[in-house]
């Protein structure tokens, strides 16, 4: 089972990208990205048929959120073509499409190196991308690279200090060693990150319990728009009363919004009781 997420729009880069697709592979957490200059499907499409299906293999199911990229007859057409069934994720719950998840990290990756010039954001994706997929997972124990490979990957400092560079060579070695201690650095937040989300949504679910016609608030996730003068960070952070309708799981319920036609399935996370 894969998961694929599109994360941005970012500032457009040096190189005219500005998004970046996620797919990972939920058995061994192997992470893939790819920036791109736009999100439209058929470059999704092509990501999916050439880079994922054809060299890592068509999985059973492919996850994703509700974007229109994800729910277009093209997506589906594919989706049938291979014989790879699509499952679309409940309303904003980062913790169903495990994509969505790593987002988070690779996120807080991008901001904490790009600094102050942000068309850069895509220049360091592939140490990014060696970092994950070389750091231990929390629920398996190992390494991504491990699982998919079924062996350790090296980083390039670790076969350089095996023999000590020549005075031409020491610029190439001082960029390896600093891209060396890049990595080191990701998979110290990776760590860190994760256990902060873990204790926050561990908390969220043994706090919270609703039964059917309880009213809920609902975490809001408004997107900023300039041509409205709206801004995101000023808006309500929750939104209701909503009406619990009934619970379908041990972590998801039915949730109405007053209108008929706003019906929506939400994760737990995201209510809270409306007093």
């Amino acid at each position: 089972m894969l998961g694929i997420d599109i994360m941005g729009p970012f500032p457009r880069s040096k190189k005219s990208n500005t998004v970046l697709v996620v797919v990972v592979d939920y058995y061994t957490k192997w992470v893939e990205m790819f920036p791109l200059k736009d999100a439209k499907t058929p470059r999704l499409i092509r990501i999916l048929r050439e880079e994922i299906f054809t060299r890592w293999g068509v999985p059973k199911y492919l996850v994703s959120d509700r974007g229109p990229q994800f729910t277009s007859h093209l997506i589906k057409e594919l989706c049938n073509s291979w014989g790879v069934i699509p499952k679309l994720t409940t309303s904003y719950h980062p913790q169903t499409n495990l994509t969505e998840r790593f987002n988070r990290t690779i996120k807080t990756m991008i901001a904490s190196f790009v600094g102050q010039d942000h068309n850069t954001w895509d220049q360091w994706i592939p140490e990014f991308r060696f970092a994950i997929n070389t750091a231990q997972q929390e629920t398996t124990g190992k390494t991504p690279a491990e699982l998919a490979l079924g062996r350790t990957i090296h980083g390039p400092l670790e076969r350089l200090i095996q023999k000590p560079p020549s005075p031409d060579q020491r610029s190439a070695y001082t960029l390896v060693e600093r891209q060396q201690r890049m990595a080191e650095e990701v998979k110290r937040r990776m760590g860190l990150h994760q256990a902060r989300q873990a204790k926050y949504y561990n908390n969220r679910r043994r706090d919270a319990h609703f039964l059917s016609g309880d009213l809920v608030w609902v975490r809001s996730h408004p997107l900023s728009k300039a041509t409205d003068k709206f801004t995101a960070k000023l808006a309500p952070r929750w939104e209701g009363p909503a009406k619990v309708i009934r619970k379908l799981g041990p972590v998801n319920y039915k949730v109405g919004m007053g209108d008929p036609r706003r019906e929506d399935v939400v994760h737990i996370v995201h209510l809270k009781k409306y007093h």
